[in-house]
């Protein structure tokens, strides 16, 4: 596998879907060797998480004791494993075994616009340009896009209706929160 190649090809499909052009699903790979590969994404997620998870709890009111860098990366790695292994059993009760690879393809390099959308926002308020107000809001602001975006994926991706994607979401988020909270 040629990572560089990969990425760019799964970065610029997922660029598609950003824009909502469902046609950005055409150009993942959604061989076996694609849906492998693009598990290679958290690669260029990792360090984005890393620096939003540390810079984040320290811009927290009131500010929240930092996980360590090997404690954050192990909770990455298992959010990124526990979602499409979750999503095995939830395609087949939805009879969308034949979509998840596709699904899981286009989730995977998609995380990686969905972790660096709040990047900047971190940027700019570790720099003090803007404060903890404007902060969260932009935050709240770039967390609802992040919801559609994934909702929008689940839904042209599996080909479900719009009430089955959001409540796919919701699972995803769910799973995302009390895993954090556990860990």
């Amino acid at each position: 596998m040629n990572f560089a190649l990969e990425a760019v090809r799964g970065l610029k499909a997922c660029w598609r879907l950003v824009c909502m052009d469902e046609d950005g699903l055409n150009d993942l790979d959604l061989s076996s060797d694609g849906f492998w590969n693009s598990f290679a994404a958290i690669f260029l997620v990792a360090p984005l998480y890393l620096y939003s998870s540390s810079v984040g709890a320290r811009l927290a009111t009131p500010p929240q004791p930092e996980r360590h860098w090997f404690s954050a990366l192990a909770l990455l790695v298992l959010l990124w494993v526990m979602w499409p292994w979750i999503m095995v059993t939830v395609a087949g009760f939805l009879d969308k075994r034949h979509r998840y690879v596709r699904y899981i393809v286009a989730y995977n390099w998609s995380s990686v616009y969905v972790i660096a959308a709040l990047v900047p926002i971190l940027l700019l308020q570790q720099a003090g340009i803007i404060d903890a107000v404007i902060g969260a809001l932009l935050s709240l602001c770039v967390i609802g896009w992040s919801l559609y975006y994934r909702w929008y994926v689940a839904k042209i991706a599996l080909e479900v209706p719009a009430m089955t994607a959001s409540m796919l979401v919701v699972g995803d988020l769910a799973m995302s929160i009390v895993v954090s909270t556990i860990v």
